[in-house]
């Protein structure tokens, strides 16, 4: 199971301070396959404001208790966090490995950006249903592209998570703009926010729809 957890800063000196711990608990859990991907979140002003990580669980309760013991949370420093069961639609494993920056000297390419859009979704499950064929259609096209790293809904059908390569948060907004989501109004609203990935496990990030077509 996948759990999203999304989080803000409150006070950045005292995520300064716990930035060493908070970078070795994140390795320790990559290294037990219980963190698939992290990286702090960075606003248009290129501010770092939260992180956003990727468990991989057993449980809400086990995903829970790895924010609980996470240094930063420990040292106060998050002003919230949600965390959310998240079902995995469409990745592209090359391009979370390229984009990894702590694999700067092994070949990480920091000219690729993502940026994060955490999405909820309109109470109006009938226009959910109508557009999502679309919307579906509309990931395809950008995977083709190289312009969708991931993608895929909450677990509550009530919002969802998209990760965009682009060039600049600008062009990021107009692949967000142009999703039947975005046009029909199934988004009620969305943060969007550039991802710096820190550390990934590709191996960890497998669609949770490959084996279910007719699901997709």
């Amino acid at each position: 199971m996948k759990f999203v957890n999304f989080a803000k800063y409150s006070n950045l000196e005292k995520i300064a301070r716990a930035r060493a711990a908070h970078f070795e608990y994140a390795d320790r859990l990559r290294e037990k396959g219980k963190l698939a991907a992290g990286g702090p979140l960075v606003d248009e002003e290129n501010k770092r404001v939260g992180l956003l990580f990727i468990y991989d669980a057993a449980s809400k309760e086990e995903a829970q208790s790895f924010v609980r013991h996470d240094p930063f949370t420990r040292a106060n420093a998050l002003s919230s966090y949600e965390l959310r069961e998240w079902r995995i639609r469409g990745v592209d494993r090359d391009l979370l490995i390229k984009a990894n920056r702590s694999a700067d000297q092994a070949g990480g390419n920091t000219s690729i950006r993502l940026f994060a859009s955490y999405a909820n979704y309109s109470a109006d499950n009938a226009k959910l249903s109508r557009v999502r064929p679309a919307h579906w259609a509309y990931d395809r096209t950008l995977e083709s592209r190289g312009k969708l790293a991931l993608a895929g809904p909450f677990a509550d059908n009530e919002g969802g998570l998209f990760v965009y390569s682009a060039p600049s948060r600008g062009e990021a907004l107009s692949l967000l703009a142009q999703d039947p989501f975005s046009v029909e109004g199934v988004f009620k609203d969305y943060q969007l926010f550039e991802w710096l990935i820190e550390g990934v496990r590709p191996d960890l990030l497998v669609s949770d729809f490959a084996s279910k077509p007719s699901e997709e």
